[in-house]
């Protein structure tokens, strides 16, 4: 299988194979890192752990300390919210779910009002 060069934040150089997974090279890395990891930065661009690798490239992993990460990572609870208020409120009307600088909100047009009971739900 033909291999890749990624070379690490901290100058480090790993080989791994083409087509291999932004995930699985951090595991590669560490298996501590690939569990604190959420986004990541291949040649200076924002990624999906789960985007797959096809040349030689940077990388840097993004952890939760990183400003970067904690907007994907609001952005993304944000739509996993709405995904489930729409599956217990069908009749929802999704508005704006934007991430903003300590968390995310989501707006939803709905007749009923929520209740702390159906803020249970929509964790679960």
């Amino acid at each position: 299988m033909e291999k890749i060069k990624i070379t690490l934040k901290d100058g480090s150089i790993r080989e791994v194979e083409k087509g291999i997974s932004v995930y699985d090279v951090v595991k590669g890395i560490h298996s501590g890192l690939a569990k604190e990891a959420i986004a990541a930065e291949v040649d200076n661009t924002l990624t999906g752990l789960y985007d797959t690798l096809t040349k030689d490239v940077s990388l840097n992993v993004l952890k939760f300390d990183s400003e970067k990460a904690q907007d994907v990572f609001r952005h993304t609870s944000s739509h996993i919210l709405a995904q489930a208020v729409k599956r217990l409120y069908p009749d929802a009307k999704l508005g704006i779910g934007p991430a903003i600088e300590n968390g995310f909100y989501y707006d939803f047009d709905l007749e009923h009002r929520f209740t702390e009971e159906d803020l249970a739900k929509i964790e679960k």
